[in-house]
């Protein structure tokens, strides 16, 4: 019985990840149809690569870009936590990739078409922007969990995009 709900465990964990991937590369998707460049497709070598890194930052408890020039990236952080009667809980989504993906795309609120500038008032777009660059074919997407409970997630692209003077479609 226990080795049945191991691997039970182990099955949803899986399909929940793959789950996630799937959520994640659509919402990438959608955003680039919605701006006419053609879709990602999902890539094992950059979520390998997005993963090691994701590993790093929770290891480290840090929140910093890497010095990756070959590839873009995205970061993002989740740390949620509900205090009863001085127990704290930690709440954490099932579907990370997919959260962090709808947050980057969020950015498009704030997006004015325009080539991408050095320094920008205002609030950020380069996740939106990144997201939908118009070169980048492939992405890959990992998340790590640090010992205190924060979540870090790392998206790698390639080829990477939001080059300074150049528009992004």
């Amino acid at each position: 019985m226990k080795n049945l709900i191991l691997l039970l465990t182990a099955v949803f964990a899986f399909s929940q990840d793959k789950k996630d991937e799937i959520l994640a590369l659509k919402v990438h998707n959608d955003a680039r149809i919605e701006v006419g460049v053609g879709p990602l497709t999902w890539s094992e070598e950059l979520e390998k690569e997005a993963l090691n890194y994701a590993k790093y930052l929770a290891r480290r408890d840090i929140f910093k870009h890497s010095k990756t020039t070959n590839n873009g990236e995205n970061l993002a952080m989740f740390y949620e936590s509900v205090t009863f009667d001085g127990k704290t809980t930690y709440t954490y989504s099932l579907t990370p990739l997919y959260d962090s993906s709808i947050e980057w795309y969020n950015e498009i609120s704030h997006y004015k078409y325009s080539k991408i500038r050095r320094f920008r008032i205002g609030p950020k777009v380069g996740h939106y922007t990144q997201m939908i660059w118009k070169d980048t074919k492939k992405v890959g997407i990992a998340s790590a969990m640090s010992k205190n409970g924060k979540v870090y997630i790392v998206a790698r692209y390639y080829p990477r995009g939001n080059f300074l003077g150049e528009y992004p479609y």
